[in-house]
């Protein structure tokens, strides 16, 4: 096992450079300080550990994928990323982390933000789409087709960070699942729940999506799962993001139904995402129904 950091500079650290650390023993991840800096690190295969100076030595002048502010900063790493034909594939608001600063009223000031965790990134060959053995990322945070073992792109992040901007936006309840126990009483898989849901929230599921995924088994519960999305919108029409998303304003709405397409091939690309009029003067919390 080799553990690494990559600091503030785009240094990569190994274990033996950290002078103190903190150590949950449930946990493989760690506060640590060397020098002046502090960071959070944790263990990883030698894999990833090729991999993370793969990514240092090929980004090693970047900024945003350590500093700037929270949502677009977030865009912004994931711009960078794809530019160069990476792709996160574990975009979701735990991999998002901030440096924040607290006066002495309470009042809270961003820093930096660092867009982290590239554990599973890896570079599409010829911009083709990617299969794996199994689903990658988090359940809760993926694509359509990030579900299936078939089709992975970009698309996929901006998908997943369509979804951490409805979370940001005070949208949780609407894609977190809180009882995982309830849903297996009934023989309802997490990753079921969660398509029904997009697809009631997103609309159904496009022939797009069926190309891209290719795989006839998966297309099939794809297409259960859309056409359940469809009952449910029957009997609940507010279930649209075409109506709950009004709240936010046409221009956000605008801006994530446009991530938010079930066709990858359709979906916004990052750099329409973040050259949208949106990020100009964007509303950022609303009371959701």
């Amino acid at each position: 096992m080799a553990s690494t950091v990559v600091g503030r500079s785009g240094r990569v650290y190994l274990q033996s450079e950290v002078l103190q650390r903190r150590r949950d023993p449930n946990l493989n991840i760690y506060k640590a300080e060397s020098g002046n800096e502090s960071f959070v690190f944790k263990h990883v295969t030698k894999y990833f550990y090729d991999l993370s100076q793969r990514l240092a030595a090929e980004f090693a002048g970047s900024q945003r994928l350590r500093m700037h502010k929270i949502m677009r900063r977030t865009g912004e790493a994931i711009q960078e990323l794809h530019s160069r034909d990476w792709v996160h594939i574990d975009v979701k608001p735990d991999n998002i982390l901030v440096n924040w600063t607290c006066d002495q009223e309470g009042n809270k000031t961003v820093t930096d933000v660092a867009l982290g965790d590239f554990d599973i990134a890896f570079k599409l060959e010829d911009g083709e789409a990617r299969n794996t053995p199994y689903a990658i990322g988090n359940a809760m945070w993926r694509s359509p087709e990030g579900q299936t073992e078939w089709g992975v792109t970009k698309a996929s992040d901006v998908y997943s960070f369509g979804l951490v901007c409805i979370y940001t936006l005070g949208g949780a309840d609407l894609l977190l699942i809180h009882n995982y126990q309830e849903l297996a009483k009934h023989g309802i898989s997490a990753e079921q729940e969660i398509l029904v849901r997009h697809f009631s929230y997103f609309g159904p599921a496009a022939e797009g999506l069926f190309k891209q995924v290719g795989n006839e088994i998966w297309c099939e519960a794809l297409r259960e799962a859309s056409k359940s999305a469809e009952r449910a919108v029957e009997d609940q029409p507010e279930l649209r993001f075409q109506r709950w998303g009004e709240d936010l304003g046409p221009d956000a709405q605008d801006l994530i139904s446009g991530m938010m397409n079930t066709n990858p091939a359709a979906r916004a690309t990052i750099e329409q995402v973040m050259g949208h009029r949106w990020w100009q003067g964007g509303k950022w919390m609303i009371e959701w129904p």
